[in-house]
């Protein structure tokens, strides 16, 4: 019977190893995989007004919007550098230079308020071109450089008008902002 006992607390001493032996065993098997993300940044802006009016303007008169229109980076968290550009309308040229016949000058500045805008053709004559903006060009105290995820800017207008025209109708000049990742 002691021999029976002996084979009996044996068996139950390997049955009791094997199963920490088991166990430490599957514990340490184990992987890993690594994901890898790269984000998109999304360029978006959006504009406070579709129109701005500056009513009737006398033939080689000069006029300045009484409003600015908000411009607003609302993409995805990343800083943008605008550029500003202008389509013609029918019957009309733009100038960077000077007013002419048919032919108009449109000046636009980033400026929290009209009176910190020293107005000069250099700096603000849009064209049809796009001109990416600087610390000085289409700048008044403000800009429109590395502008800054839901910040806003206000863009204000002024209106050379031709000296004389061939088109009497009220005319629509679009200006394009294109956003661009600062």
């Amino acid at each position: 019977m002691a021999q029976g006992f002996r084979l009996l607390i044996t068996v139950m001493v390997v049955l009791f190893l094997s199963c920490f032996m088991l166990a430490s065993v599957e514990a340490s098997q184990s992987e890993t995989v690594t994901v890898k993300v790269t984000v998109s940044a999304a360029i978006s802006i959006s504009i406070s007004d579709s129109a701005v009016s500056l009513g009737s303007v006398s033939a080689g008169s000069t006029k300045a919007s009484t409003a600015a229109v908000t411009v607003t980076n609302n993409g995805s968290g990343i800083n943008e550098t605008y550029s500003l550009s202008l389509a013609n309308p029918s019957g009309w040229t733009a100038s960077q230079t000077a007013a002419g016949a048919d032919t108009y000058v449109l000046c636009a500045a980033f400026s929290n308020l009209d009176t910190g805008i020293i107005w000069g053709l250099t700096n603000h004559a849009l064209s049809i071109t796009p001109v990416a903006c600087s610390t000085t060009k289409f700048s008044g105290d403000q800009n429109g450089v590395s502008v800054l995820y839901n910040s806003t800017r206000k863009l204000w207008f002024q209106f050379k008008s031709p000296t004389a025209s061939s088109v009497s109708t009220e005319q629509g000049i679009v200006v394009t902002i294109t956003a661009q990742a600062a």
